[in-house]
């Protein structure tokens, strides 16, 4: 729409980054509900998460089972004993590992992939039904966001993240297990050097969540620079700031720059020192180990080297449980983020007995009509017109001054705060929505092509028309000449969605569309503001044809464009100021009168 005064300001809806190691993370508002609702979206593929979790613990078996079965190889050794039972253990145990990985990443991928399908299905249906408040809230890259990166999220937690979570959760309580089934005593040392590495990763992460926080800042402002500086090169050629644009970039590369070395290289001390931690935990636990043998504590030695295979195993799963968890809890923020749009109300249902609308003869009332796009600032104030069967009625006035917001409420794009409006004496909530909008034909000062053919985008809103009622509506509207000398006609496919096409060329193709529709009311919402002169004086035309025994409505800022019509209604700051033909308006000599001159006199 051309126009919205007193409408919201956009909602601002923060993106989601992925984290790295040490980066930063979303954290989810509600953690338990949320999963709760993603526990939900998974009926029907129960039984498969079922076995993805029983693969799971079989998965951690060779991490938990691999180091007792190699102990018991070096006892045998060490006692002369057959050792070939214990190699044949070991090459069993590693080809089953292989085997349950391989089951485990087959259905993780046919679960999670199944998962998502229905996600995506489920969102996109809803998003279909919201009404167009929602979108003017909304911007519309942030909700593609939500569409892609957030369900892209939840994709790849669902396959990767929870699969490995599940995995090393099993592998830590197993090693554990073992580890205290062999030596209590050992594990209660062990356990403090797993402690300094929560402290030390609690603290490094702690600081480095900030730089990368800043980081993602500095990089969204340079992402910002970058889209103002080409989309705007035009402008900023025009006006010779070519030095002071690149200045500018170089600023904010320059900072991302340092930010980033400096969480780079904070974050990249934490493996090292996580290192050092349990290359020490490991020296000190083979020299405890060592005394205790030597000292008749322990007799097996089989023992002391799976321990020592326990303790290498043990702190790493740690690690990658941090680090999957903060995906885990990123990704769950990412679901919380696309069940705010599920949680959005649709458009209102239908009356409970709303009724048809048949031939509609396009009688229009407004009664004392007030509306706003938020309570607190009123956009129309006690409207009251009247526009017969038949008849052209142009709205004109300021900017702000709530002639498109008449479209909307007519059109049912938003309800009136109060009073009524009335379509052929009846109120236009008593209809069936689908029934209304059908009887309204738009054309809107944005044109909407789709990257189709030329003739499909015509026949947009009458997919069943023949090639020869299309060719029809697009002579009605003017269209046909410039059609004609597409590449392939009405064949040519319009690969950047009519951008290859001048103003003017696309919204004829816009009134063709409309004619095409046939519908018994047109709207016509500045269809001239974004053309020249000739082009103007064709749509014009066109618009005398299309709107002959027809109600129609005409938004105008060029005013010679509707001097025709039965009625014209001067809108200032919400209320009808002046309403009459041009004949009586001009004779009246008031705002109208002096808008009308004016622009006469510049032409």
């Amino acid at each position: 729409m051309a126009e919205k005064s007193g409408g919201m300001p956009p909602v601002n809806l923060n993106g989601i980054s992925r984290p790295g190691r040490g980066g930063v993370f979303v954290k989810p508002k509600n953690m338990k509900g949320t999963l709760r609702r993603l526990w939900r979206l998974t009926e029907g593929q129960r039984k498969g998460l079922g076995w993805i979790l029983l693969l799971s613990a079989f998965a951690s078996g060779a991490s938990i089972l691999s180091p007792y079965v190699t102990g018991k190889a070096v006892t045998a050794i060490s006692g002369d004993d057959a050792v070939s039972w214990v190699l044949l253990c070991l090459t069993g145990l590693y080809l089953g590992d292989w085997m349950v990985k391989f089951l485990q990443a087959f259905f993780m991928a046919l679960i999670g992939q199944r998962v998502i399908h229905h996600i995506r299905k489920t969102l996109f249906s809803h998003i279909k039904t919201l009404p167009l408040s929602f979108f003017d809230n909304h911007r519309h890259g942030e909700l593609m966001s939500r569409l892609t990166n957030d369900v892209d999220n939840i994709s790849t937690t669902i396959s990767n993240s929870l699969t490995l979570l599940l995995t090393y959760g099993f592998t830590v309580v197993g090693i554990l297990f073992m580890m205290l089934y062999l030596s209590p005593f050992l594990t209660v040392v062990s356990l403090f050097g797993v402690g300094m590495i929560f402290i030390l990763t609690k603290t490094v992460t702690k600081y480095t969540r900030r730089l990368f926080s800043r980081q993602q800042k500095s990089l969204g402002a340079l992402n910002g620079q970058v889209e103002e500086s080409v989309s705007g090169l035009s402008i900023v050629k025009a006006f010779c700031r070519e030095e002071e644009m690149e200045r500018e970039f170089e600023e904010k590369n320059e900072e991302l720059c340092k930010i980033s070395i400096k969480a780079l290289i904070c974050s990249g001390y934490l493996m090292p020192l996580m290192n050092v931690i349990n290359n020490l935990l490991y020296v000190a636990i083979s020299v405890l180990s060592g005394v205790l043998f030597v000292n008749g504590r322990i007799t097996d030695i089989g023992l002391v080297t799976s321990f020592l295979l326990y303790v290498r195993q043990f702190t790493r799963p740690f690690v990658e449980i941090a680090n999957i968890y903060n995906n885990f809890q990123t990704a769950v923020a990412g679901a919380e983020r696309v069940f705010e749009i599920l949680d959005e109300s649709p458009e209102p249902p239908d009356r409970q007995g709303a009724v048809r609308l048949n031939h509609p003869r396009g009688d229009i009332e407004l009664r004392h009509v007030e509306f706003g796009y938020t309570p607190e600032n009123p956009v129309l104030k006690d409207i009251s017109i009247k526009i017969l069967a038949g008849t052209q009625a142009a709205i004109v006035g300021a900017t702000g001054s709530g002639k498109t917001t008449i479209i909307n409420l007519l059109t049912r794009f938003y309800d009136i705060s109060a009073g009524n409006i009335l379509l052929d004496g009846r109120d236009l909530r008593d209809y069936r929505m689908e029934d209304l909008r059908k009887a309204f034909g738009v054309v809107l000062q944005d044109t909407a092509l789709f990257a189709i053919s030329v003739r499909d985008n015509i026949c947009y809103g009458h997919p069943e028309a023949t090639i020869e009622q299309i060719k029809k509506a697009a002579q009605t509207s003017g269209a046909d000449s410039f059609i004609e000398r597409l590449p392939e006609g009405y064949d040519t496919i319009l690969e950047h969605g009519g951008m290859e096409l001048s103003q003017g060329e696309r919204q004829l193709l816009t009134i063709a569309r409309a004619v095409l529709a046939n519908a018994p009311i047109l709207i016509l919402d500045e269809a001239t503001s974004s053309v020249d002169t000739v082009t103007e004086q064709k749509i014009r035309r066109a618009m005398l044809q299309i709107c002959a025994n027809r109600t129609s409505v005409i938004i105008a800022h060029r005013l010679s464009t509707i001097r025709d019509s039965d009625l014209i209604i001067l809108l200032e700051n919400g209320t009808i100021a002046e309403q009459g033909t041009h004949e009586e308006l001009m004779a009246y000599n008031g705002h109208y009168a002096q808008m009308y001159k004016t622009q006469t006199e510049c032409l």
